[in-house]
């Protein structure tokens, strides 16, 4: 049984999503549709920021006592498991032929935020606190199925060209049981609670100001084009 803990963690988590979808990213993407030039720039904010995932994930270990076994090799075990996942991008932005050469598109100001934001989780906040963030990346796919059509539907993308999502919905399908696990057992404090819901709310909500910035540099290119 889910504890209701875990419950306002996923009415958190949905709440953040509805924000996100009456963004501009969303608004645009539900009623235009997505072109390769926006894909290209939103996948490119996600490659990097997920490169450092593997990273503030190990460093959030070391807040962790060694009397907490379980935790800390949740953290390695982990971290070991995101390495890489950038080079899916990579490989889904050449396959649609996007891509030459290395990735030059520099981060955006909430791209940098957010990378930011959770090496600060993790180095000031720790382990625990860091799961706030993994719990709502680990269930993303049912709150961007309408990202995932537009891909297949407006571009033409197939599994092979889809590797970072479709091989994640696989490896995060395991993690997201794991992710409730480890918050059940671990975040049992008010305080360790209260933090843990907070990383949720706050990266989330950075998650969603890279979107809608990818979204604007792309609209911003698009007229000066003209």
């Amino acid at each position: 049984m889910t504890s209701p803990f875990v419950t306002l963690l996923e009415d958190e988590t949905a709440r953040g999503w509805q924000e996100i979808h009456a963004g501009p990213f969303w608004r645009h993407l539900t009623e235009h549709g997505l072109d390769r030039e926006l894909y290209r720039t939103v996948m490119a904010q996600l490659w990097h920021y997920t490169q450092h995932n593997p990273i503030n994930q190990s460093f959030a270990a070391w807040r962790v006592p060694p009397a907490k076994m379980g935790l800390l090799r949740y953290c390695f075990e982990h971290a070991e498991e995101e390495l890489g996942h950038e080079k899916m991008i990579e490989h889904d932005l050449r396959a649609t032929g996007l891509l030459e050469g290395a990735l030059e598109a520099p981060p955006l100001r909430a791209t940098t935020a957010l990378i930011g934001y959770l090496y600060s989780v993790a180095l000031m906040k720790g382990a625990t606190a860091r799961l706030g963030y993994s719990y709502w990346a680990e269930s993303v796919y049912p709150h961007i199925t309408a990202l995932l059509g537009a891909m297949r539907t407006d571009l033409g993308l197939g599994d092979r060209e889809m590797s970072f999502f479709v091989a994640h919905a696989e490896i995060d399908a395991k993690h997201a049981g794991e992710v409730v696990e480890q918050i059940e057992r671990w975040a049992v404090t008010d305080q360790e609670q209260a933090e843990v819901l907070q990383v949720a709310r706050t990266s989330l909500w950075l998650t969603g100001q890279l979107l809608d910035e990818s979204y604007h540099a792309w609209a911003a290119r698009a007229v000066a084009a003209r």
